[in-house]
């Protein structure tokens, strides 16, 4: 099956990593040994197989869109480590992979950098210090305004890291450095503001719809895109 994903299309696939009927030493042979060598470095083999069963289910919706097997898929990383399918004709084909506990979430779209986060929403010990260190002003007004203070952390948290992810420097992009704007509009889209103006014309995040007691939202380099939803 081949998919076809048009411009301004954003799919969003989500694995129950639970159901899946799979297991990992039969299908460690599609991996990469760059992958196969990742997984060795975890030091459970509980963690191992986690890794080697997510990043199957990947390859195996990357297939969907490239047309070829999974095993088949070749990918390029930047110096920050996020891939990129290397594929000539299919290297339009921008995503990304999040996970939470047993959930699992790929976001795809044509030509448009994409992050995309998924956060399984538990209570935070040190919640107000970790928005202090990590939020901007506007975002932190926004998390005093609302009553559940948790649910509005988590999808703070989750478009922020959506975005680092899109931009594929993750960790080493400060978080402080750009403002989420959630008072922007009333609707699911937010723009990212920037001491850039232009920049931030540029850039949207938005909440995703997932299973109950998660959070998870997308940043995509786009003003203009539709959201659809898949199971695998």
């Amino acid at each position: 099956m081949n998919i076809v994903i048009e411009d301004c299309q954003v799919h969003v696939w989500q694995a129950d990593l639970k159901t899946l009927s799979v297991y990992p030493k039969e299908i460690s042979k599609t991996l990469s040994p760059y992958e196969l060598d990742r997984a060795s470095k975890f030091r459970f083999i509980k963690d191992q197989e986690l890794f080697i069963l997510r990043h199957y289910q990947l390859r195996l919706i990357l297939s969907k869109y490239c047309n070829c097997k999974p095993h088949q898929l070749v990918f390029r990383y930047n110096s920050y480590k996020k891939p990129f399918i290397s594929i000539p004709e299919f290297k339009q084909i921008k995503f990304n992979m999040t996970y939470s506990s047993d959930l699992m979430l790929v976001g795809l779209c044509k030509q448009k950098d994409i992050g995309i986060d998924i956060e399984k929403v538990h209570e935070i010990h040190d919640l107000e210090n970790i928005a202090v260190e990590n939020f901007s002003r506007q975002e932190l007004e926004f998390l005093k305004s609302k009553l559940n203070k948790t649910n509005t952390f988590f999808k703070i948290w989750t478009s922020k890291e959506a975005f680092i992810k899109a931009i594929g420097k993750g960790i080493y992009y400060p978080l402080k450095s750009f403002c989420i704007d959630f008072n922007s509009s009333g609707n699911y889209e937010h723009p990212i503001n920037f001491k850039h103006p232009l920049e931030s014309k540029l850039w949207r995040t938005a909440e995703l719809n997932t299973s109950d007691g998660y959070i998870a939202s997308i940043a995509i380099k786009s003003d203009k895109f539709n959201i659809s939803y898949f199971q695998l």
